[in-house]
């Protein structure tokens, strides 16, 4: 069982807008906050990064990837005491190349820096460690890991992918978007000396074999004993490493995953309640329909009237 994959699948994660654009010197572009996850790779040349909460910028170079998980405000300039404009009026101004060539630009004439820059959206409307446990902004060097060329190359084609309007454009952006994501946080997992807790747990050999069976068989009746024994270790020191490098107990995960998974059941198949709860572990119908809505706010029948529409439309909270 792929972990990562089986969570990003229920999370829901798209790609949306992605543009690839030329800057020359001088040059600013602010960027707000946002519900997105933001990302900017730069393919040519070199510029400046300042994120709020740090008052000194630092460079960027070709190869660099940087990714806001929850969609930090930050800048980017082609000099640290550059002017910056908004990023919705920097878009507005840069036009569209002739012909083929439909990179945007926009500046002055100076140097030039070429970037990727798109964002992909999640379902917020739950949480899960994944994300809850990411720092506000990840940085990627050049260099640093082996991951930088697959990574350019998945974003110009999603560059690429969003501006054609050829059937199955969104399909291919989307998963894409999950190739930028799945690389960006697998060299970050290289590089960091602290990976955030969650990808740490994923690594980690006694946890990550027990969150693999977890998801493998969420109908189970798991226990921290049997979750124990599944990862080699005993019930104490167990249940001590799982809270600390999953940021919750064991227990606790394990029902939120299987919510989860009766969500996307709900708004995927025509199953009966009954046969859902079932297939995520509650022994009831009763026990079920009392922790989905404990976690989801609703019902099951109130979620399949009405929540099923926004998940298979594509729409995220």
């Amino acid at each position: 069982m792929d972990v990562l994959s089986d969570i990003l699948r229920s999370l829901k994660l798209r790609g949306t807008v992605y543009f690839r654009a030329d800057f020359q010197a001088p040059w600013g572009m602010e960027v707000p906050s946002t519900g997105f996850a933001n990302f900017h790779i730069v393919a040519a040349g070199a510029c400046w990064l300042r994120e709020a909460s740090s008052r000194e910028p630092v460079r960027m170079k070709r190869g660099d990837v940087v990714l806001f998980p929850r969609g930090a405000p930050h800048a980017l300039l082609s000099a640290p005491d550059a002017e910056t404009a908004a990023a919705a009026s920097v878009l507005e101004k840069a036009g569209a190349g002739e012909g083929e060539d439909k990179t945007l630009r926009f500046g002055g004439d100076g140097p030039r820096t070429t970037l990727i820059c798109g964002h992909f959206d999640y379902d917020r409307s739950v949480s899960h460690p994944l994300f809850e446990t990411l720092p506000e902004v990840l940085r990627i060097h050049s260099g640093e890991t082996s991951v930088d060329a697959l990574s350019e190359t998945a974003a110009s084609l999603a560059a690429a992918e969003s501006r054609s309007r050829r059937l199955g454009s969104a399909a291919v952006v989307d998963r894409l978007a999950e190739v930028l994501l799945v690389e960006t946080l697998r060299a970050y997992l290289e590089t960091s000396r602290e990976p955030p807790v969650f990808l740490a747990a994923l690594q980690d050999a006694a946890i990550g074999k027990a969150l693999a069976r977890l998801h493998e068989q969420p109908s189970r009746s798991w226990t921290v004993e049997s979750l124990a024994r599944c990862a080699g270790l005993s019930r104490t020191v167990f249940a001590h490493r799982f809270r600390r490098l999953v940021d919750e107990a064991p227990m606790r995960y394990l029902a939120r995953w299987r919510l989860l998974l009766a969500r996307d059941l709900l708004a995927e198949t025509e199953l009966g309640t009954a046969e859902i709860a079932s297939r995520v572990g509650y022994r009831s119908e009763f026990a079920f329909a009392k922790a989905f809505k404990r976690q989801h706010g609703q019902g099951p029948g109130a979620f399949r009237r009405t929540g099923r529409q926004d998940l298979s439309s594509g729409t995220v909270s």
